[in-house]
């Protein structure tokens, strides 16, 4: 009798099941409907991550996209000077030790690229600020290379001196690229901010990030100069890409589901932002500190900040917005 009641109840509890499939599609046409509605009525701007200092897109109602130039080269070649001591470095430990196939065989390659670039480095482009520090971690490459070439033992103090010598030109190379990046897209965002007027204060901006980089985003940041501190978590929004790169549709699919489904949470909850968090947050904590005390254990979790906050990278601060932190606040389950 039992298994009989099992039958039956397991068509039913599939029919629950299946309603999350039929909503799948639903949700992908309305996701289609979010964007095309974005797009005809609000300007955009997309900050995309990229290995060159970034990638602007403006988007607006009626015009063709623009596409802003990118940061001068010059931002790249300081770039990959500093990225060429960590491969040293990493190639350097490869090579201690018993060297795989691949580290043995890269060591030549890396080695004449190193001694051309040092070799080419008056013909650049790089000015007398940039030219120093350059040749300097260029020459502390070519030493470590040079000694793994000829077999001198590569111990763990000489690392740690090469690591160390490096140090301080690589953080001469990392401010003149800073500044770089820094100055193009400012002077990007002043001709946008002065070519949209008014429309500017209901301008969304999306920028992409991953982890290591949300904390110190720089294109966030550089964004947030011009939309202020207000915009943040309304209209600027950072999003988490599972990899560095993305592309600018697929970070307009996220913005558009972003803003569809404050919609919804603006419907069912009275408030719009409640949907860009967890939404299983509030009761998850609940339960999270309930079973730790049954367990004895002191839970660790964050303070709650309301769903207006305009921290950033993280919303933390109860004092930091004016609307409630919880969703059974919202809806008048709790005081």
């Amino acid at each position: 009798m039992t298994h009989g009641s099992e039958e039956r109840r397991e068509p039913a509890g599939q029919a629950v099941l299946d309603l999350n499939s039929a909503m799948t599609d639903i949700y992908g046409e309305a996701l289609a409907a979010a964007k095309h509605r974005l797009l005809a009525s609000t300007p955009l701007v997309l900050a995309l991550f990229t290995g060159a200092g970034g990638r602007m897109m403006l988007y607006r109602p009626g015009h063709p996209t623009v596409e802003a130039p990118t940061v001068p080269i010059t931002y790249q070649s300081l770039k990959a000077v500093s990225h060429s001591c960590l491969a040293v470095f990493e190639l350097a430990t490869l090579c201690c030790g018993a060297p795989s196939v691949n580290a043995t065989t890269a060591l030549p390659g890396l080695g004449a690229a190193n001694q051309r670039a040092l070799d080419l480095l008056p013909e650049s482009g790089l000015d007398d600020d940039e030219i120093q520090p350059t040749r300097h971690l260029l020459g502390l490459n070519s030493q470590l290379l040079n000694r793994l070439s000829s077999s001198c033992p590569v111990t763990a103090d000489v690392l740690s001196d090469f690591a160390r010598a490096c140090a301080p030109h690589l953080v001469k190379l990392i401010d003149r690229a800073a500044a770089l990046q820094v100055s193009h897209w400012m002077g990007v965002l002043d001709h946008w901010q002065a070519m949209l007027g008014a429309t500017w204060e209901r301008t969304f901006a999306a920028v992409n990030t991953m982890y290591v980089t949300r904390q110190k985003n720089i294109l966030f940041t550089i964004l947030a100069q011009f939309m202020g501190e207000t915009s943040i978590g309304e209209r600027l929004l950072l999003f988490e890409t599972p990899q560095f790169t993305t592309t600018p549709d697929n970070l307009l699919d996220l913005l558009a589901k972003t803003l569809a489904d404050r919609e919804l949470g603006r419907a069912f909850f009275g408030h719009g932002r409640v949907m860009d968090v967890e939404i299983l947050g509030d009761a998850a904590t609940a339960a999270i500190r309930a079973e730790a005390g049954r367990r004895r254990m002191a839970p660790v979790l964050p303070t709650c900040a309301p769903y207006d906050s305009k921290q950033w990278p993280w919303c933390t601060d109860p004092a930091s917005g004016t609307a409630p932190s919880t969703l059974r606040t919202l809806v008048g389950l709790d005081p």
